[in-house]
């Protein structure tokens, strides 16, 4: 691994999210590109030993009103909560979640403590949610946080583009992959 402080945080690139059959899909035309740019940062920030963290969801089932809302998306042990076979997966550094802000799992908090990671880039889905709460949460944790635009997805453009203004006005450092 590395002590370089440094991590990219690849956010719930799931079946039920990003498949061809996904129950919660992003906008579909975001997806190919989307995956590209992810694996494009993926590589070279392995080849930089930067930390490339997983992130996924994994609701339970006793969640039943808001599974209902999410068509029942990324169960926990389903083949929808399983990372998209085109993501390129570079180790099992990997942590579960059950709300938008990844830093809610205790687990990732501590291992980030523990690697004294101070900063990340974030990519993945949905750029409205997850993307947004991960980035927000990890800025609270005095992490310096650079979101990749042209490396997310959301349920539409408008709520793409929405997000990134938000992040933008929070201070948060938006970047396209070809500037990393």
């Amino acid at each position: 691994m590395n002590n370089l402080g440094k991590a990219v945080l690849v956010l719930d690139l799931q079946n039920d999210f990003i498949g061809i059959n996904a129950k919660f899909p992003v906008a579909r035309h975001q997806v190919p590109s989307m995956i590209s740019n992810v694996n494009h940062i993926i590589r070279k920030k392995n080849e930089e030993k930067w930390h490339i963290i997983y992130i996924g969801n994994e609701f339970k089932k006793s969640q039943l009103i808001s599974n209902w809302f999410r068509d029942n998306a990324a169960l926990k042990g389903s083949a929808g909560a399983m990372i998209h076979e085109d993501v390129n997966v570079v180790n099992d550094l990997y942590f579960s979640k059950t709300s938008g802000d990844a830093f809610h799992n205790k687990k990732l908090v501590e291992y980030v403590n523990e690697h004294k990671i101070n900063e990340v880039i974030i990519v993945g889905v949905f750029a409205e949610g997850c993307v947004f709460a991960t980035a927000k949460g990890a800025k609270k944790q005095g992490i310096k946080v650079t979101v990749i635009k042209d490396a997310i997805a959301a349920a539409n453009d408008s709520l793409k583009d929405k997000a990134v203004e938000k992040l933008e006005s929070l201070g948060i450092s938006i970047q396209n992959s070809i500037c990393l």
